[in-house]
């Protein structure tokens, strides 16, 4: 019944943004925009795409040496597993999916796996956030903007670091959050200790600076590529955008779809592309042409080759809807 909730709510949530996004474009526009765009470049895209997900493997490899050394391939076909889950299937249950994918394949703890998972996408907010600094410390932007940039960076170093001392000092820490929680809501501080239990667990994997260095390495990569994969899609649409565009729009669209959507984030992901393009005077037909192949080009890939390993993982749909991690 959550579920089905879950899913209702982001059917309405994605039906709101698309209104947002749709409704100052002219359609005749957007047809132009579409078949004047130069598909050549999606080529390079789709390749550059498979190679960020290749190095998101390598990446998961690092953090879950310390616990169970895994090959790449497995580690690859698990991920794209999770990304077509959450293409395809309501709640954003990619990553609980992709957990269960390699804990089955690997006979390895599925909590665990999610909790390596959960490390990834601090890893990738911190990355983004970083890029964001540099793109806001060095080029022009109104003073508003730099100070809130810089400010959820830090405020997103800041969330690190509490991790990490709740990591060192575990039990006095999730002692003294129960002392203070608890009196508001027994529910809210129990809730609260799982998900802490959980950040813990993640960083238990850090074990050395080396480890720790080749995944900040493999983060920082993954979205180099993903700017320079959005610099390409820019030259399909002859989008002529500052060097650091294909940054600002990545740090705009991650967050963006993090609002509850639809599976595939249809909605929200072009209301945030088509605002964001805006900022340098991309007409709204463009960009949300640029919007729909740009999705598109991503989408479909990941789709295919995560069914693709889900047939070979003979793993089914049902059997990960009754799964609990």
């Amino acid at each position: 019944m959550k579920m089905k909730i879950k899913f209702f709510v982001g059917i309405a949530i994605s039906l709101l943004f698309l209104y947002l996004a749709l409704r100052n474009v002219s359609y005749g526009k957007l047809v132009v925009s579409l078949q004047s765009a130069n598909y050549i470049y999606l080529i390079p895209v789709i390749l550059l795409l498979l190679l960020t997900m290749w190095l998101r493997a390598i990446r998961w490899r690092y953090l879950l040496e310390p616990i169970k050394r895994i090959e790449n391939r497995s580690l690859f076909s698990a991920v794209m597993i999770g990304f077509m889950a959450n293409n395809i299937l309501p709640a954003r249950i990619g990553e609980f999916v992709r957990a269960y994918a390699i804990g089955r394949k690997e006979n390895l703890s599925k909590s665990l796996s999610f909790a390596t998972i959960i490390v990834e996408r601090i890893l990738d907010g911190f990355t983004l956030l970083a890029f964001l600094s540099v793109i806001l410390v060095f080029f022009p932007f109104p003073g508003w903007l730099k100070k809130a940039g810089i400010s959820a960076f830090v405020f997103y170093l800041l969330i690190i670091v509490f991790l990490v001392l709740l990591k060192k000092y575990k039990e006095n820490m999730l002692r003294f959050l129960n002392y203070i929680l608890s009196p508001i809501s027994k529910r809210l501080s129990h809730k609260t200790n799982e998900l802490l239990i959980s950040f813990i667990a993640g960083f238990d994997v850090l074990k050395g600076k080396k480890q720790i260095a080749l995944i900040l390495f493999y983060s920082f990569s993954i979205w180099t590529i993903y700017a320079v994969l959005t610099l390409l899609a820019f030259m399909s649409f002859n989008f002529k955008l500052p060097v650091y565009a294909p940054f600002l729009l990545l740090v705009i669209l991650t967050f963006g779809v993090m609002i509850p959507s639809s599976p595939g984030f249809i909605g929200t992901y072009q209301f945030f592309c088509v605002t964001g393009l805006a900022f340098w005077g991309i007409k709204e037909s463009d960009a949300l042409g640029f919007s729909l192949v740009y999705q598109a080009s991503q989408y479909f890939p990941v789709t295919f080759l995560g069914l693709f390993y889900l047939w070979k993982d003979n793993i089914s749909l049902k059997e990960i809807r009754s799964e609990e991690i």
